[in-house]
């Protein structure tokens, strides 16, 4: 036999290539035996919700099979399966919120079977939309079956979280500073308090109307985008400026907050006087009528002596006068 025209190395070589693919092949084709529907879950909730689903999963093989289910996250970067439980942030990923059954499944040729699959909501987790794959491979034992990942058959859940934190403020004591104001600036207090469980920023208006109902003016109810963290109680005050005439007023407390911009309204009356001005003006009105009394008394009593003196002085000159004898003489 010529040597060279034979040599051991490269049929050795075609033999390792050809077993590798036929073993990558076998994997591939063993993890496509199986069938899993429904091929997604889209579900929503809130934090600490439990959410029941079911898939059913078929061997569409004609022989007995190992099943296991596997369960990792689905990231923008790529899948990260069989990641370490004991390392892994809880409330941030959905396939560690996702209960299946780990243990091995076993499914006759053909035979189906429903599969449950619970979703824990972590307490923790932050609102949005989180994703991970439910796959199903077979195997005698399960680090055998998980070698058999690439193209098993799979579920992909995409789960949106809302908040379910909720965010309440209550409005108190809304009045103004005094009951009167002799003169502008106007001040308003009030105290706002947060029963709920997130921080609010409140926003919104102090109006003020007169007293037919014509706005008149307003002012920022929160000009420094004050914050107030849950079981917190901040007060607040707001002053009026460049208010118009004097007279009564009508303060209308206006505050929207959270995601919904719910409401807070609340209104206080105050009346604008110039006590200093009505007082100077008041008391020279009195001063007035005490001196004009005074002298109307007096002219009354100088009219009263005069009369008294003309009576008198009429009396003595009547006292004065001859009586005249108007009997006949020969009376």
């Amino acid at each position: 036999m010529n040597n060279k025209l034979f040599h051991p190395a490269p049929l050795v070589v075609i033999i390792v290539v050809v077993f590798l693919a036929g073993a990558f092949g076998m994997r591939v084709a063993r993890a496509a035996d199986l069938a899993v529907s429904p091929a997604v879950i889209d579900g929503n909730g809130v934090p600490n919700d439990m959410l029941d689903y079911t898939l059913t999963v078929t061997n569409t093989t004609g022989n007995q099979e190992n099943v296991f289910a596997s369960v990792y996250e689905l990231t923008p970067s790529g899948t990260q399966p069989f990641a370490d439980p004991s390392g892994s942030n809880r409330p941030a990923l959905l396939a560690d919120w996702i209960g299946v059954s780990r243990g091995a499944m076993t499914f006759k040729p053909g035979e189906s079977k429903t599969i449950p699959v619970t979703v824990q909501i972590n307490p923790y987790a932050v609102a949005g939309d989180y994703h991970a794959v439910i796959a199903f491979v077979t195997g005698g034992t399960r680090p055998d079956a998980e070698t058999y990942l690439v193209g098993a058959p799979q579920a992909i859940v995409n789960m949106a979280v809302a908040s379910n934190l909720v965010a309440s403020l209550r409005v108190d004591d809304f009045a103004a500073g005094k009951g009167f104001y002799s003169s502008f600036p106007v001040v308003f207090n009030y105290t706002i308090e947060n029963n709920g469980d997130v921080s609010s920023v409140p926003s919104g208006q102090v109006m003020f109307y007169d007293r037919v109902g014509h706005e008149v003016g307003s002012v920022d109810a929160n000009p420094d985008a004050v914050s107030i963290v849950p079981g917190e109680k901040k007060s607040f005050t707001v002053r009026w400026t460049n208010g118009g005439s004097f007279g009564q007023y009508r303060a209308v407390l206006d505050i929207s907050y959270g995601a919904g911009n719910d409401k807070l309204e609340n209104t206080a009356i105050v009346w604008v006087l110039p006590w200093e001005k009505l007082a100077i003006i008041f008391g020279t009105l009195f001063i007035v009528m005490i001196v004009g009394a005074i002298w109307l008394h007096r002219e009354y009593v100088k009219r009263h002596h005069r009369r008294r003196r003309a009576i008198e002085n009429l009396l003595k000159k009547k006292n004065r006068e001859p009586i005249l004898d108007l009997r006949h003489p020969h009376e």
